[in-house]
């Protein structure tokens, strides 16, 4: 893509975007989930397991609930009884311990899964969901499909950097395009027999987290960030040319970015996005 649609941006950042990148060649980081893409697509990972009646997962899961008994055959209990105490759990790691404990506690439905599982789950997930004509659906906004096609047309190099787990967004990287191995998310340890462990692999990308990620597997900061939350807040204040933080309403998190010269993007107007 030769030049930039504006469709949403601000008049700002649309200027200064289409002013840096084609001067120069440099690296640009995304968030993923309400930033690259409309809405969240890690949870519904995790609901494509769950619909699929934890099949990879061990009988045993009473360590990661409250009710231990309950839990220590999984297979005893109803599809519908597993849907809704999974994400009664997940909504009370969230609210005792806040998001990045609640994010970590997730890791467990990850486990059992070889890569190649991990990818077709993510895939069929993709599939179900992905509904551009539904604002509710999961979809990439069209605004970042639009930047990242001039980003490589001007030779830069493009990362997902998310708290979501890796291997379920790098199965429908291509999608953006990004390259599989440019996605740096959540990571879990390998077995002997190649499938996932509940270990989570350190640095977690959650917060100072996505940071130590990018110092770690990209060597260099990036020159332009764009994130919705203030897990990617200190991701946002490592850009060396300008951060871009996503405005879904939590005025909080406009105040801070304001604060270190982080420009604002309201969230984009909704625009059906072919498949």
């Amino acid at each position: 893509m030769t030049n930039l649609t504006k469709h949403s941006w601000t008049d700002e950042i649309y200027n200064r975007l289409t002013t840096l990148i084609p001067k120069k060649t440099g690296i640009a980081c995304f968030d993923f989930d309400n930033t690259l893409i409309r809405n969240d697509f890690g949870e519904k990972i995790m609901d494509q397991i769950i619909r699929e009646n934890l099949t990879f997962l061990p009988t045993d899961l009473s360590p990661y609930f409250r009710d231990k008994k309950l839990w220590k055959d999984h297979t005893k209990l109803s599809l519908a009884e597993k849907e809704h105490l999974i994400w009664e759990e997940y909504a009370f790691q969230l609210k005792e311990f806040g998001v990045e404990r609640g994010y970590r506690w997730t890791c467990f439905l990850f486990q059992g899964l070889s890569k190649e599982d991990y990818y077709e789950i993510s895939r069929r997930a993709w599939k179900r969901v992905n509904l551009p004509e539904d604002e509710s659906g999961v979809f990439p906004q069209v605004e970042m499909k639009d930047l990242i096609q001039f980003l490589y047309h001007h030779n830069w190099q493009v990362y997902i950097v998310t708290a979501s787990p890796e291997p379920g967004i790098a199965a429908i990287a291509h999608h953006f395009p990004v390259l599989e191995s440019n996605v740096i998310g959540m990571r879990q340890t390998l077995n002997a027999q190649e499938k996932y462990t509940h270990e989570l692999i350190e640095p977690y990308t959650y917060g100072e987290g996505k940071v130590k990620a990018i110092e770690e597997r990209i060597g260099h900061y990036p020159d332009l960030v764009f994130g919705d939350s203030f897990n990617d807040y200190p991701m946002l204040t490592k850009a060396k040319e300008f951060g871009v933080a996503i405005d879904k309403g939590d005025p909080e998190f406009v105040k801070a970015c304001s604060a270190k010269g982080i420009l604002i993007q309201p969230y984009f107007t909704y625009q059906t996005l072919t498949k």
